[in-house]
């Protein structure tokens, strides 16, 4: 019995060697630290990388401005931009640039490093209209996307 359990053990002996780490290997496997390091790695690269994308779904959250809304006072001159762009990082991922064109004219560009908050808000510029006169915006995200939209101003309904 003692004999059969001995030559077992010197065949399992001779198919797993110890290396000199401890770990237990074939025996025609060379063992290299590098390449266990590099088997380490990768494998907590395929394992942290998908984790880190289903808490941060960073690319999942990049998508262009959702409305873009126009209003002009006459009497100020004021065009006023509002732009609803959802964003739970809005220093990170945001509107980064508005251009206003009139009239098929040189657009205004107008660029931002956030935007106020996570939602909707609003811009207003000066910029003086006419009657028929046509104005453009173009809101731009940092990340991907934009969104347009336009104004014909006409006059007044009087009364």
């Amino acid at each position: 019995m003692e004999r059969t359990f001995v030559k077992h053990y010197e065949k399992i002996k001779k198919i797993y060697v110890m290396s000199e780490s401890g770990g237990i290997r074939s025996e025609g496997d060379t063992f290299h630290r590098r390449k266990g390091l590099r088997k380490f790695l990768a494998g907590w690269l395929l394992l942290g990388l998908p984790a880190f994308l289903l808490i941060f779904p960073l690319s999942a959250s990049a998508h262009s401005p959702s409305d873009v809304q126009l209003a002009y006072n006459d009497k100020e001159q004021m065009l006023q931009v509002t732009i609803t762009h959802g964003s739970y990082f809005p220093n990170s991922h945001y509107v980064k640039k508005v251009e206003i064109q009139k009239n098929s004219e040189n657009p205004f560009v107008y660029e931002y490093d956030s935007q106020p908050n996570k939602d909707t808000f609003t811009y207003t510029y000066k910029l003086p209209l006419m009657d028929g006169d046509r104005v453009e915006v173009k809101a731009s995200c940092n990340l991907f996307g934009s969104k347009s939209s336009s104004l014909t101003v006409a006059k007044p309904a009087t009364k």
